[in-house]
């Protein structure tokens, strides 16, 4: 039957539309100011309009050990985190909630509490009762009837969408009536068949899927709605949630806030740098609301890094007068800026080759260390390298570019790094020039500074902006050149060692993740070139992982399925046996190194 409240909703297509100023996601990409959204309560807790970005975290629990996730909840609010999601895979699950709420709010903690739902419309029409938010996942919520891509068809997208309007409008109203939130959370890894048959593996896939279920909210008048677009892939998040911004505009429906992430970050340093890349690019552009980093660690362990991740990228008081055209290169599908060719210390930058990294000559002298780099930087002010230090320098050349040789690497060094580079892009690209960039950064050793130059360079580099990196006064030189590398992996821009995908625990998770993934670290750390995907359970697993080559999934109690990038290849292996099945297939597709 159809759902005559959406009949006025047309959507207007996005594919194509690469022009910045036609769709802006935030009006001025020098000067990103925190984006206006509706408020919504959840709880005693605001996010969006205006209130300060509230950071998240998740239990490792299932609802029904009402003891452990109390326990774990009281854990998160005790270290500041604002908003705690417990899983619930079933109905007993959800209905469980009833007493982890009653036992939560008897210890005197008002923290506010999100169910997470997958395939479980039940489940989520019972978690309503308890608490304050309920997240669902658009990509598996509605069961169409019809799962599979091949058997899609134009006419099954349409009744699919009917279906979706049908099931959902009821759970709107109820959460209406109880005074809830809702969470409509896509998964680049669980995208439904339908938007992949319509859109492909895509940002626009992503962004739709939001767009869908955000329509029937505003047939039904209903506001109090946070939307996510988490990928395990930083530049995908980016534009998934640049895109929805623009999107959102377009269809002249509310500002909704966002919730930002990155899934699957991992755990350690490369989790930390993984999370800033994305969320921290996020931030910079004003788009965060609620946040939560996802590490394969104590879920405790995420709160402190999410909040010096927002001191780190906190927005500049006063806007910066740049005196640059607009710059018009998309923001929501990837491509590297073309450049010509410089040679640098005898080292070729920019054109195709690969984004390099380089030290500082003078910290060569001082340390006698260059491991690993591919070039060393003489000097911010010698030839070919033209430093830019404020933007009156970039105004200036701006107005007359022919004061710069061609030929010239250009780099940055004033502050705001992501802003100042833009400007940068835009005054090469209004001059019709293709001087590479480098993009270059001087920082200390602290966690702060660390978080925030993985998110300037993992912002420009999903910008397709920059050919070269140097990062100096971090340790030593050696390294600063790790970091580097680290920060242009993180960023999905470079491999250079092996690359690990791993979710948080969860109630869902089926094997002691964190232990696992030291296993799995410790036997598979010497590969290179070589990613490899370690996920609790297949609600996102395939698909979060689709960018690995190799997966290792929990696939029941005690049981694992490999992976070769979406294919299970292996099923039902004892998981004490799984390690070193995963070494056999590696062995097997001939991409195994002895350490």
């Amino acid at each position: 039957m159809k759902n005559e409240k959406l009949s006025s909703f047309i959507f207007s297509t996005f594919v194509g539309m690469t022009k910045f100023s036609e769709f802006p996601y935030v009006a001025d990409r020098f000067n990103a100011v925190r984006r206006e959204t509706v408020q919504v309560r959840v709880g005693e807790a605001l996010i969006g309009g205006n209130a300060p970005i509230l950071v998240q975290s998740m239990t490792t629990t299932k609802p029904k050990d009402v003891e452990k996730t109390v326990a774990e909840t009281l854990a998160l609010a005790k270290v500041g985190c604002g908003l705690v999601r417990i899983t619930a895979p079933t109905f007993a699950d959800a209905a469980a909630l009833e007493e982890v709420m009653k036992q939560v709010r008897a210890a005197g903690c008002t923290v506010p509490v999100s169910a997470d739902i997958h395939f479980q419309p039940k489940a989520a029409f019972e978690a309503l009762k308890w608490v304050e938010k309920v997240r669902i996942n658009p990509g598996n919520f509605v069961d169409t009837g019809i799962l599979t891509l091949d058997q899609q068809t134009d006419k099954s997208f349409d009744e699919g969408k009917e279906k979706v309007a049908e099931a959902f409008t009821p759970f709107v109203q109820e959460a209406k009536r109880l005074g809830r939130a809702i969470r409509i959370g896509v998964n680049h890894g669980s995208l439904s068949a339908r938007m992949i048959y319509r859109y492909g593996d895509t940002v626009e896939g992503m962004v739709e899927s939001a767009m869908e279920y955000l329509a029937v909210c505003e047939a039904e008048h209903f506001d109090q709605v946070v939307l996510s677009l988490k990928s395990s892939n930083p530049r995908v998040a980016i534009a998934a949630y640049r895109m929805l911004a623009a999107r959102i505009k377009q269809e002249g429906f509310k500002p909704y806030p966002f919730h930002i992430g990155v899934t699957e970050a991992g755990a350690g340093a490369d989790g930390r740098l993984k999370s800033a890349a994305g969320i921290g690019a996020l931030l910079l552009d004003g788009l965060a609301d609620t946040i939560r980093v996802s590490l394969t660690e104590d879920p405790v362990a995420e709160v402190p890094v999410a909040q010096e991740l927002i001191k780190a990228c906190t927005l500049p008081a006063a806007p910066t007068a740049y005196n640059v055209p607009v710059l018009e290169k998309d923001p929501y599908h990837y491509e590297r800026r073309a450049t010509s060719v410089v040679n640098v210390s005898g080292v070729e930058i920019g054109g195709s080759h690969p984004v390099k990294v380089g030290v500082k000559a003078d910290a060569i002298a001082l340390t006698g260390e260059r491991r690993n780099a591919e070039f060393a930087l003489p000097s911010l002010d010698a030839a070919p390298v033209v430093q830019f230090k404020d933007a009156m320098d970039i105004a200036g050349f701006a107005a007359n570019p022919a004061s710069v040789p061609a030929g010239s690497v250009f780099c940055y060094t004033g502050a705001e790094m992501v802003s100042g580079v833009r400007a940068l892009a835009a005054a090469l690209e209004a001059a019709g020039r293709q001087d590479p960039i480098l993009l270059y950064a001087k920082i200390n050793d602290s966690e702060r500074d660390t978080l925030r130059v993985s998110a300037d360079i993992g912002s420009l580099v999903t910008d397709g902006l920059g050919d070269a990196v140097v990062i100096d006064g971090y340790k030593g030189a050696k390294e600063s050149v790790l970091l580097a590398f680290d920060i242009l992996q993180a960023a999905y821009c470079r491999r250079s060692k092996t690359n690990f995908i791993s979710c948080p625990s969860c109630g869902r998770t089926l094997y002691d993740i964190q232990q696992v993934m030291g296993k799995i670290k410790a036997r598979f750390g010497h590969l290179s070139d070589i990613s490899i995907g370690i996920m609790g359970c297949i609600v996102n697993g395939p698909g979060e992982m689709a960018d690995a080559d190799f997966g290792y999934v929990g696939g029941g109690p005690g049981r694992i399925t490999l992976f070769e990038g979406k294919t299970a290849v292996k099923k039902n292996i004892p998981e004490e046996d799984a390690i070193e099945e995963l070494v056999n297939l590696i062995k097997e597709r001939g991409r195994w190194q002895e350490p």
